[in-house]
């Protein structure tokens, strides 16, 4: 199917504007044709727009030549849309006249009552053909990194008026858009034409090398020198680009490092090539730091070998992101990401352990020397009765209060052995362990 012709509806619109209603009195009926044009979707077809005081009973067009000649009637029509006072009525069968052209129409009305008028020259026949293209078609629906070569072909045809066929039309020129797109944004890059000439038979081919995908179409343009034939357009048709893969592969030096230590990134990208997996020999990349509300964008670009390092120092938790841009429309874009942990210095600043009497009596400081802190850290409190196994006996918070984040509490215990303070950092801190300090057995 081809789009509708802006010459033909400008060519009927224009017509239906220009044309004033002619309107006859009989007595207190009064019969109006508003216009007369071809039916856009079957220009061998007349239509009437007419009003009526009473039901419109008969219409009788005569089509006439610019030298007033009448070169056809038309008599069977049938209500099309609205009412039969107020309606467009449209030919049955389509007209038959020798030559293609634009013709005047003359139009006989009669309603139901006897009345009867005649509207000169109210509107215009656009006895012409359409032109479509069918088929309009590449050789292949896609091409590849080695196979780039496509045949873009069609038909130019012109569908007859009088009897609704098509007919191929040869030696006449027909123009071939090619749009390149862009894979990334799904614009345009480009433009080319190829002007080409139908054959005996109304076809046409084209070769062509693509550099990326691109949507053809094929147009007829109106030609003074084949006046009885609109222009017309085809679809449009798209060859696509199947992508040759590409892919990253992410080596961290640690997936959980100290706040102030280097990362390493590093690794390997390919490409599918028509050969096999083959290395992405100086292939620029990007190495992105995100921390969750952005972060640092860096590139690198790989050795003969397709490898890659970059020494990064993260100041919290976040991913890398290695990402491969290709240029080249036939390979695809690639992205690999990996992420890590900064975990942020602990240490006990001191810790004590004493009897008093049944019980022992812990207190100690934590500090966190980094640019965080958690919201509320805790110190787990062990013991072991021989240096050896320990076993946790209570978890105490611990608070601010100046000179570090204290803790204290009272434990049941009247055996002798050692206590420690223990922090687990979970996922943003470092664990710590305070000195171990000896407690005698209760008197």
């Amino acid at each position: 199917m081809r789009r509708p012709l802006l010459l033909l509806t400008w060519v009927i619109a224009a017509f239906a504007v220009i044309m004033s209603p002619q309107a006859a009195t009989a007595g207190q009926s009064q019969i109006a044709i508003n216009w007369s044009n071809s039916d856009p979707d079957d220009l061998g077809k007349l239509r009437i727009s007419a009003t009526s005081t009473y039901p419109i009973a008969a219409f009788k067009a005569h089509v006439m030549s610019d030298s007033g000649q009448e070169l056809a009637t038309a008599e069977d029509f049938a209500l099309t849309s609205g009412t039969d006072t107020n309606g467009v009525w449209t030919t049955r069968s389509r007209i038959q006249i020798a030559e293609l052209g634009l013709y005047g129409v003359t139009v006989e009305a009669t309603d139901s009552e006897g009345n009867h008028i005649t509207a000169e020259r109210v509107g215009k026949l656009t006895y012409m053909a359409k032109t479509e293209f069918a088929p309009f078609k590449s050789d292949r629906a896609t091409v590849n990194y080695s196979r780039r070569d496509v045949i873009v072909s069609g038909r130019l045809l012109g569908r007859w008026p009088g009897t609704g066929e098509p007919k191929p039309l040869a030696g006449r020129n027909a123009t071939l858009t090619i749009a390149y797109l862009n894979r990334d944004n799904g614009g345009y890059d480009g433009f080319d034409l190829a002007e080409l000439t139908t054959d005996a038979d109304g076809r046409f081919s084209h070769p062509i090398t693509l550099q990326q995908a691109a949507e053809f179409s094929a147009s007829y343009y109106h030609d003074s020198a084949f006046p009885g034939y609109l222009s017309g357009i085809s679809d449009k048709l798209v060859v696509g680009v199947h992508e040759s893969a590409t892919q990253i592969k992410i080596r961290l030096s640690s997936d959980r490092i100290n706040a102030g230590d280097q990362l390493t990134v590093s690794g390997t990208a390919r490409w599918h090539s028509p050969d096999g997996w083959r290395q992405l020999a100086d292939a620029a990349l990007t190495i992105g730091i995100e921390y969750g509300s952005g972060g640092p964008i860096e590139s690198v670009t790989t050795d003969a070998n397709g490898r890659f390092s970059m020494t990064l120092t993260p100041y919290t938790r976040g991913t890398v992101s290695v990402g491969f841009y290709s240029e080249d429309p036939y390979k695809a874009h690639a992205t690999e990401t990996a992420t890590f942990v900064v975990v942020h210095p602990a240490a006990f600043t001191d810790f004590t352990a004493q009897r008093a009497g049944a019980d022992v009596a812990v207190s100690g400081h934590l500090a966190f020397s980094g640019t965080s802190a958690p919201a509320a850290p805790e110190a787990v409190i062990e013991f072991s009765a021989d240096g050896q196994t320990w076993t946790e006996r209570t978890v105490l918070r611990a608070w601010w209060d100046g000179r570090g984040y204290a803790f204290s509490g009272s434990i049941p215990e009247p055996g002798a052995g050692r206590w420690r303070a223990r922090f687990l950092g979970g996922g943003n801190f470092q664990d710590a362990v305070s000195q171990t300090v000896s407690v005698d057995a209760a008197p």
